[in-house]
C-alpha cells in the first residue's frame, strides 16, 4: 500500500487533503498541532489506514518524536506533504502597527516546520516509489504576481522562505529521483481563509493530488530546480 505523511492535517486543507489520499488507497499518517471534531470521525471511518500523531512543526523534538512514530509503522513514504501553516491577526497590521518580534513564531511555523519534518523524514522518502516532497505555498510567496498587500509581511516572507527553501531542496534531492513541489492553493473557504473564500479546500485538494500523481516520473524530467504551481495546474511564477 503506497503511503504519504501530511503535516497539518487538522487543517481545512489538510483534512481534505487527508480525505482526498484515503480515497485513492493510500495508507495516510497525519501531523498537526491537536485534533479536530473531523479528525476523529476520519480514524474511525478509515479502518486502519489513518494514523494521527499530535505534533507541533516548530518543536524539533516534537517533529524527531514524528519520524519515529511513522517509521516504527512503515520503511518508506511515498509522499510527504508539508501542509502546516498559520497567520496571525496581527498579520493585518500596516509596518507603523506591526509586531515584529511577534512574527517568530509564524516563521517557525510556515519556513523552519517544513525543512524540520523533510530532515526528520528525508530518510523514508528516499525509500518511497514515488518520492513526492510537496510544499504548501501561497500566491503570498510569489515575487511577481502576489496579491498587492501592504501587510501581512510575516506571512508573505515565510512563503517566500518555504519556496527558496523548496528550490535549494531540489538540487539536494534531485540525483535520487524526489521531485519538489510548490503549490498555491488558493483562497480557501477555511478557518484561515475565512467564509468569504471562492474555493472549497476539497477541490483544491483534488486539484493538488491529481497534478501530483501526474508529475510522477524519470529522474531526467525533473527540473533542477523545484516546481510551483496553482492547485488548478497552472503554473505560479517565482
Amino acid at each position: 500500500m503506497k503511503t504519504i505523511l501530511i503535516t497539518g492535517a487538522a487543517g481545512g486543507l489538510g483534512i481534505c487533503l487527508v480525505r482526498e489520499y484515503l480515497s485513492r488507497g493510500y495508507r495516510v499518517f497525519g501531523a498537526d498541532i491537536g485534533k479536530r471534531p473531523d479528525t476523529d470521525k476520519l480514524l474511525a471511518e478509515a479502518d486502519g489506514n489513518y494514523l494521527f500523531f499530535e505534533t507541533d512543526v516548530a518543536d524539533t523534538s516534537s517533529v524527531q518524536k514524528l519520524a519515529e512514530r511513522v517509521s516504527a509503522q512503515t520503511e518508506s513514504l511515498d509522499i510527504l506533504i508539508n501542509a502546516a501553516g498559520i497567520i496571525r491577526p496581527e498579520s493585518e497590521d500596516i509596518l507603523e502597527k506591526f509586531d515584529i518580534d511577534g512574527s517568530r513564531k509564524l516563521f517557525d511555523v510556515n519556513a523552519l516546520g517544513p525543512l524540520r519534518v523533510v530532515k526528520a523524514c528525508i530518510s523514508l522518502l528516499r525509500h518511497g516509489k514515488e518520492k513526492l516532497l510537496i510544499n504548501i505555498s501561497s500566491e503570498a510567496g510569489s515575487m511577481t504576481t502576489h496579491a498587492d498587500y501592504i501587510n501581512r509581511y510575516d506571512y508573505c516572507m515565510s512563503k517566500a522562505a518555504l519556496n527558496i527553501q523548496s528550490i535549494i531542496l531540489q538540487r539536494y534531492v534531485k540525483q535520487e529521483g524526489i521531485r519538489v513541489l510548490l503549490f498555491n492553493p488558493g483562497w480557501m473557504h477555511t478557518q484561515m481563509g475565512g467564509p468569504n473564500a471562492p474555493i472549497n479546500p476539497a477541490d483544491s485538494a483534488r486539484g493538488i493530488a491529481d497534478l501530483s500523481a501526474s508529475l510522477c516520473g524519470k529522474i531526467e524530467d525533473i527540473p533542477a530546480t523545484g516546481m510551483f504551481w496553482n492547485y488548478d495546474g497552472t503554473e505560479r511564477p517565482w
